[in-house]
């Protein structure tokens, strides 16, 4: 009877597990259903029927179990953890009064010995014995009235009421030896401790592989298997991780999570695919035809194959890429039955590469195939996923999903099985091949988004398929990286250890490696102070938008620490000299005097390659004060090296306006216009009325006006006195609105964005004349504010940067400060 509480069985089964003779064994069985306490399944007859127990049988032994714990362990014992009520066979009946067993229980060998002489370096199944106990079959009873009651509260651990409820219970287990055919030679009524579980007295059989499914629930010991494992898993999250934990050197036969641009497919396999189309060719043609079809696929020279052949292919394998080698993660998605097939042949047939497979068909149609499959011991784990699950007796173990994510039961037999949480850890799975990898670091940092990958923005074609599955390997370490990969593959792949390089160890790999990657790679180094002499070195190797990060970073620590820049000062005569000058520069107005000759140096290298123009051009000549601003008397050499610059860069146009001005000399209306789009506002807005006037008087002025939008109240409208001008002129804002009658224009140019700046200055201006109130404008609607007098004003809150236009908003919340100070 507790034999068939785990499941059903006949009568051959019980007979052959027990060790009972069939005669005696039929006979017991008889007489139990006399009793009602086991029935028998007798739809297909009575031959081979199933027995199961009934639940009078299951009562039944209940009864037996307690009166094993009045005859043995009614005067119980806090010093111990458990007594044995029974031990016969391989089914033994214990009971706890502290430290109940989870789902793997490990026993005393003797004891009867003194735990502490038997010493800790027992191993294996000295000194200890293993059980299994299912979590059903374990039952707590009241010490006071013998009824069952619910487990200890595992929250009250540690409490008074933890310990009342521990010290007035008790589990009975009952139990199964893992080695049944050594006895366990314990009598009933034997008091013991349960030795200390750990990983290195394990049985053999959960501890010997490498490979690590996980934890026994509710314990830290981990459970690791060898092969031949079939793990029948429901939920794809649980499929998923077994996969990852068992993937690690190993050939991964899998439905990826992320498919690859295209299935890489070992060309080898077509081999076997030609075997199974056509098993009465000869031996000679089928290699003959097998030839002809990989040079033709692997040289990409489809033109040579017949398109029958091409079409069987793709019906079978889906769109792929043909290698002579074999992937170490495969995309399975694709295949029909048959390709799966002829490529686990493959993969078989090599004798030295250790598998896994996720399989996506039926198992009873192919049940025969699996059972092959599994009975190699390189195939570590077959993963079913669909249908009802069934035994595959080739596996030396089965793995199946719970309910609980992530929880699975370990089944080693009928009798054993052990609950286990998988393993979280880091994943190690080979990772997917693409077709494409990152031409530079630009490329591999804007691609990455949270472990995945944004394949459109890899532009480098790579052909070799093994330098491209290590870049993919590398990838798949990224962020965090892999050091020890990393320092195995530096010698013949420098680029993939570059990139699977945890952060902490860039600046000594970059060292080593930098010379030997030729594109942009440095944007992979970490911008800190710590890296600042290893960034300006590296600026030719990084891509525009690092170089920029970094440049405004180095210059903030060139503020800060003027020695920094002492000891960088040498790299103005290495290839960073632009970069490191641009530095320089952007700092050039927190600098002392001391600092002249290094400034002028450095503008001589800027002018090259003039890098944050703008920035450095206010820097340089600063338009804060009213007093000469050319601090360092570079303006006239500016002027004239930019000159020189293209026609519609800034710096040339910058060139040009000063000069007009400088000269005072008539600025025509197409440089107007350049300027007015390229300028910052605070350059050319004391101009601003002037030029709005010459652009509304041509028709080429008033296109251009509908076609960009400028916040023309925001530039017209400021407060006398206001310093502005470019860079190397000085100059105050002079109001100067213009008339309703000078603006006449706008009303009637086309509807459009830019017009609705256009028309809330006209309506502010004719509000103005006519003494008509406020009108609420269309770009912000406090707009109309700008021409009144302060006596008119509201005192503005920061919320009226919400409201509308920064550019407005900003000049209103200003002006409503400045109104209370004066």
């Amino acid at each position: 009877m507790s034999w068939l509480i785990d499941s059903g069985g006949s009568v051959s089964q019980i007979s052959k597990s027990l060790k009972i003779r069939t005669p005696h064994t039929s006979l017991a069985l008889s007489q139990l259903r006399e009793k009602g306490l086991v029935s028998r399944d007798e739809s297909s007859g009575i031959r081979g029927a199933i027995h199961k127990i009934t639940k009078q049988g299951r009562k039944r032994l209940d009864e037996d179990y307690l009166a094993l714990y009045k005859l043995h362990a009614s005067n119980s014992s806090q010093n111990h953890d458990a007594i044995v009520l029974e031990s016969k066979g391989p089914i033994i009946i214990l009971c706890y009064v502290k430290n109940p067993p989870k789902s793997l229980i490990c026993l005393p060998e003797n004891p009867y010995l003194d735990q502490d002489s038997v010493g800790t370096d027992s191993s294996g199944s000295m000194g200890v014995r293993w059980a299994t106990v299912k979590p059903s079959s374990i039952n707590w009873y009241s010490k006071i009235t013998l009824e069952k009651v619910q487990p200890p509260n595992k929250s009250n651990r540690g409490t008074i009421e933890g310990w009342f409820e521990q010290s007035n219970s008790f589990a009975i287990v009952r139990a199964n030896l893992l080695n049944s055919d050594e006895p366990w030679n314990v009598n009933a009524g034997t008091w013991f401790d349960g030795p200390v579980m750990s990983e290195g007295n394990l049985p053999e059989i959960i501890s010997s592989g490498d490979n690590k499914i996980g934890q026994i629930v509710d314990s830290q010991i981990t459970v690791s298997w060898k092969n031949r494992l079939h793990a029948h898993m429901t939920s794809e999250v649980d499929s998923s991780m077994l996969i990852n934990s068992f993937a690690n050197a190993s050939v991964v036969l899998r439905n990826n999570v992320i498919k690859p641009q295209k299935t890489i497919l070992p060309v080898g396999c077509l081999s076997n695919w030609l075997k199974l189309k056509h098993p009465r060719m000869s031996d000679v043609k089928l290699t003959a035809k097998y030839k002809s079809l990989s040079q033709g696929l692997i040289r990409n020279s489809s033109r040579s194959l017949s398109l029958a052949l091409l079409r069987d292919i793709s019906r079978d394998f889906g769109e792929c890429e043909w290698v002579s080698r074999t992937p170490e993660n495969i995309e399975i998605s694709g295949l029909s039955l048959i390709g799966m097939k002829s490529l686990i042949e493959f993969v078989k047939s090599a004798g030295d590469l250790e598998f896994l497979i996720e399989w996506n068909w039926p198992i009873l149609e192919n049940l025969e195939f699996l059972q092959y499959v599994l009975r190699d011991n390189n195939c570590r784990l077959l993963v079913t996923r669909h249908g009802d699950i069934i035994d595959i007796n080739s596996a030396l173990a089965k793995l199946v999903s719970l309910r609980e994510l992530a929880t699975v039961k370990l089944q080693l037999s009928r009798e054993h099985s052990i609950k286990i949480k998988l393993a979280s850890g880091t994943d190690v799975s080979p990772s997917i091949t693409h077709n494409s990898i990152p031409q530079n670091a630009f490329e591999l940092v804007e691609s990455f988004s949270e472990k995945s990958w944004d394949l459109d923005r890899l532009t480098n074609e790579e052909t070799d398929f093994e330098y491209r599955k290590e870049i993919w390997q590398a990838m798949y370490f990224y962020p965090e990286g892999n050091e020890q990969w990393a320092n195995k593959i530096e010698v013949h792949n420098p680029l993939a250890a570059w990139i699977a390089t945890p952060n902490e160890h860039r600046k000594s790999r970059w060292i080593r490696i930098a010379d030997y990657l030729t594109d942009k790679w440095a944007d992979l180094l970490e911008i800190n102070t710590e890296n600042i002499d290893l960034i300006i070195s590296s600026f030719p190797n990084g891509s525009q938008s690092w170089q920029n990060k970094s440049i405004i970073y180095i210059s903030k620590q060139f503020i800060k620490n003027h020695q920094l820049l002492i000891q960088m000062s040498h790299y103005l005569d290495s290839k960073s000299a632009v970069n490191l000058s641009a530095c320089i520069l952007l700092a050039s107005n927190h600098l002392p005097d001391d600092f002249t000759e290094l400034i002028q140096r450095s503008i001589d290298n800027w002018l090259d390659a003039p890098l944050f123009a703008q920035d450095v051009l206010d820097r340089l000549f600063p338009n804060n004060l009213a007093e000469n601003n050319d601090r360092y008397g570079v303006l006239d050499k500016v002027i004239n090296a930019s000159m020189i610059h293209p026609k519609d860069s800034l710096l040339y146009n910058w060139s040009s306006y000063v000069t007009s001005l400088l000269n005072g000399e008539v600025i025509s209306s197409t440089s107007m216009r350049t300027y007015m789009k390229l300028f910052p506002y605070k350059w050319w807005y004391d101009d601003s009325s002037n030029w709005l006037l010459n652009q509304l008087s041509s028709s080429a002025g008033r296109r251009w006006l509908v076609a960009n939008e400028l916040p023309w109240p925001a530039l017209i409208a400021r407060l006398d006195g206001e310093l502005c001008g470019p860079p190397g002129v000085v100059k105050r804002f002079t109001r100067n609105i213009p008339s309703s009658g000078d603006v006449i224009f706008i009303p009637v140019m086309d509807e459009c964005k830019a017009k609705d700046f256009l028309m809330d200055l006209y309506d502010m201006i004719s509000s103005l004349e006519e003494s008509n109130n406020i009108v609420l404008g269309r770009t912000h609607p406090m707009v109309g504010y700008l021409l009144r007098e302060f006596q008119e004003w509201p005192d503005f809150s920061p919320d009226i940067f919400v409201q509308g236009d920064k550019e407005i908003a900003s000049l209103l919340f200003g002006i409503s400060f400045y109104k209370n100070l004066v």
